[in-house]
């Protein structure tokens, strides 16, 4: 139990070593997710402080991306503590790894004219004439690096080191190799990577060029274990493999991750398709968008979704989406020119019952190429054309004339009149009265070879003079008379309206009358005390009474008619003769009007 509990305290330390060691590293952070407006774009660029990274994007290996379409961006970084190798660079000479190979043993080559050997060195050439002049990979010292003649022995080790190791936890290691001659792909160097006896990462080989160095790069984590046993093998048995190692190198691993979102504003705004159209037409532009209540500008200072150009050019629309982002859309506008118009319209006359009317146009102004013409009549809807800039042999009526030029038309039309065309005319005596109704109608028509009376109570005739007609109507209504004068294909319409009215119903009299007393007594005895008219259907009745100066005492709009001999203020007047004077309507409106004296006896 106590070796089991001091190795979970073992692997919890060797953890926070790790751990704190990661600590001294930036943290990474990308800042927040963000929405960008269409057409524009974002850069992203790797903090300072890390040494390798890679993006989820191409290229992934940039220090810089720049984003313009909807991404989720990740970062990938990482930080590597000290190197771990002994001499990995092999700055210090031949110390600190093993190898199967042996020091160069000279010859005419040089120091690795044999295969299976090997040389620190600046530089391959310096140890075999045929090896080329290269460069170590990042000097930190004399520049030296592992040169070897290649082993005719498959599998030998080349380089090999014993490193003591945490457990649980990610190491990089990496190594830089490169051919010293140019070579073909037979004769290349195939090298394979062990941690403790296990391969890491695929087979490795540097390319066919001399002098061009490779890295090979992998993770490894550690596990239990405690030492890492490092060996790099080279497998080719035969062939020309000759190559070169340096800046080997192993380092605990500080990794490190950050996601950020990109998305775009999906707001839209549309100005609609282009438009092209003519002078003498209108057309009108609609701007749509993607989200609600949008507030369009246009470059012309409308505002609105619909704007009814006038001139030719590019008609730019603005909005803000919801989001803030300024939006625009463009819609081309080509308004043709009609620099040409009718000049003149005419028609012929034609002579009624033959076809000899013509019409014809005169245009003015600057054409592309010939102007087509095509007339049609008579009438809006006749199927008859021709596509000239006369027309003959016509009847009577209206013609229509289309003049079309580079896809543009202008209309006309003129009328085709008949000459001498009959001119139809008639009167009616009476037109009004009584049934049985006799008429006399009269033809005041001109021009006409013949005529169609419809008398409009089902009778009709032709004639061929202008003779009148007599008819009788019977029935009580209208009766609409039309006569229809002719002239070969030429036709007049002339009508006159017959009103049979009810016979008249005899009047009803109703009687009327009105009298007047001259004497009354309104002495309170219940006898002819008061002053009254007698009245047979009347009406109405207006009454005033004066006294002998012509002063008005007494008034009244009453029926029945009342006076007790009292003033208006209620005061009995003397005796005495008084004069009255009325006007009155009976039940059928007759007017009366009267006068005359009354006296007032107590």
């Amino acid at each position: 139990m106590k070796k089991k509990l001091l190795g979970i305290l073992l692997a919890v330390l060797t953890w926070s070593t790790a751990e704190s060691q990661c600590e001294q590293y930036p943290v990474l952070n990308l800042g927040n997710d963000t929405i960008l407006c269409q057409g524009t774009s974002i850069t992203y660029t790797v903090p300072s402080g890390y040494d390798s990274y890679s993006w989820n994007v191409s290229p992934g290996n940039q220090p810089s991306v720049t984003i313009t379409s909807p991404t989720t961006l990740i970062l990938n970084v990482a930080n590597y503590t000290q190197n771990l190798v002994v001499n990995g660079d092999f700055e210090a000479g031949n110390t600190g790894f093993t190898t199967g190979y042996g020091p160069g043993t000279g010859g005419s080559f040089g120091l690795l004219t044999n295969p299976s050997t090997y040389a620190i060195t600046t530089n391959p050439n310096s140890v075999h004439n045929n090896f080329g002049v290269c460069s170590d990979v990042g000097t930190t010292g004399p520049g030296n690096m592992m040169v070897v003649n290649g082993s005719n022995v498959p599998n030998t080790t080349v380089w090999e080191q014993s490193i003591v190791v945490d457990p649980n936890t990610t190491y990089s290691f990496s190594a830089w190799a490169t051919s010293v001659e140019n070579i073909t792909q037979s004769n290349v160097a195939i090298l394979q990577f062990f941690i403790n006896g296990v391969q890491i990462g695929p087979v490795f080989s540097p390319t066919l060029l001399s002098c061009n160095w490779q890295q090979f790069s992998q993770t490894w984590n550690s596990g239990t274990n405690t030492t890492a046993d490092i060996s790099i093998i080279a497998q080719v048995s035969s062939g020309n493999n000759d190559f070169a190692l340096d800046n080997i190198t192993f380092n605990t691993v500080c990794p490190q991750s950050d996601t950020v979102v990109i998305s775009f504003d999906p707001s839209q705004i549309n100005a609609g398709p282009n438009l092209t159209f003519c002078a003498n037409e209108s057309d009108t532009i609609h701007a749509t968008a993607n989200f609600p209540n949008p507030n369009f500008t246009w470059n012309t200072g409308q505002t609105g979704p619909t704007v009814i150009p006038t001139t030719s050019g590019t008609y730019v629309v603005n909005a803000v989406s919801p989001t803030g982002c300024n939006l625009t859309d463009t819609v081309l506008v080509n308004i043709k020119a009609m620099p040409w118009d009718f000049d003149t319209v005419a028609a012929v006359p034609t002579s009624c019952g033959t076809n000899n009317g013509a019409v014809y146009t005169l245009v003015t102004g600057t054409f592309i190429g010939q102007p087509q013409y095509t007339w049609s009549g008579p009438g809006p809807n006749s199927p008859n054309q021709i596509n000239a800039s006369v027309w003959q042999n016509l009847g009577a009526g209206w013609y229509y004339i289309e003049l079309t030029n580079n896809g543009c038309t202008r209309r006309d039309s003129v009328l085709v009149t008949p000459l001498n065309p009959p001119v139809a005319g008639v009167t009616a005596n009476p037109d009004t009265g009584y049934g049985p109704l006799s008429v006399n109608l009269t033809n005041t028509s001109s021009n006409g070879v013949t005529y169609d009376w419809y008398f409009g109570n089902g009778n009709t005739t032709t004639t061929t003079d202008l003779s009148s007609q007599n008819q009788v109507y019977d029935s009580v209504g209208t009766y609409l008379v039309t006569l229809v004068a002719i002239s070969g294909n030429c036709t007049d319409t002339a009508t006159v309206l017959i009103t049979v009215i009810p016979p008249p119903i005899p009047p009803v009299v109703v009687p009327v009358d009105l009298k007047v007393p001259n004497i009354f007594t309104p002495n309170g005895d219940h006898v002819n005390d008061f002053f009254t008219f007698e009245l047979l259907n009347i009406k109405e009745l207006d009454v005033t009474i004066v006294n002998r100066w012509g002063n008005p005492v007494y008034t009244s709009s009453s029926i029945p008619f009342s006076w007790d001999g009292k003033d208006a203020s209620g005061n009995l007047l003397a005796d005495g003769v008084y004069f009255y004077k009325y006007t009155a309507k009976g039940q059928q409106d007759e007017p009366f009007e009267g006068q005359g004296f009354v006296q007032l006896i107590k």
